[in-house]
């Protein structure tokens, strides 16, 4: 996490989950743009995003949740590192517009797990006009 970041998320309330929730996150990673899916255990919620522990090591990307996470469908993996047999990972929340959500949704449809993605270009041109800088933490 950079230094900006590590200043933006100080003293952000954390609410750690007691309970075993599992969720499924598609992410696509910013250096492969191919997309791969992952079920994840969600440790600790906050409103600027989500703390997920996986078995499996999660790329930095753009992830997109099959089903709301604390009323976020998008957000960015920040981070991840190795916790023990686990990897532990933090999703900043995004927020995009409902044209190019609806977008991106479609083209993990059409797009099987771990294949190149039909129109890489297309979706980084998507999140850049929806990302303003400094919404990222």
């Amino acid at each position: 996490m950079t230094e900006d970041a590590d200043k933006r998320t100080r003293g952000v309330q954390r609410y750690f989950v007691a309970s075993h929730r599992t969720a499924s996150v598609q992410v696509i990673p910013f250096d492969q743009l191919t997309c791969s899916g992952h079920t994840v255990r969600i440790a600790d919620l906050s409103i600027i995003g989500v703390g997920i522990e996986s078995p499996d090591p999660i790329e930095p990307g753009l992830a997109c949740f099959d089903e709301p996470v604390s009323g976020h469908r998008f957000g960015v993996v920040a981070w991840c590192r190795q916790n023990g047999d686990r990897y532990r990972a933090g999703i900043s929340f995004v927020t995009l517009s409902h044209p190019h959500e609806q977008y991106i949704l479609n083209q993990l449809s059409l797009s099987p797990h771990h294949k190149a993605l039909r129109d890489p270009e297309k979706i980084l041109e998507t999140l850049l006009k929806d990302i303003k800088p400094g919404t990222i933490s």
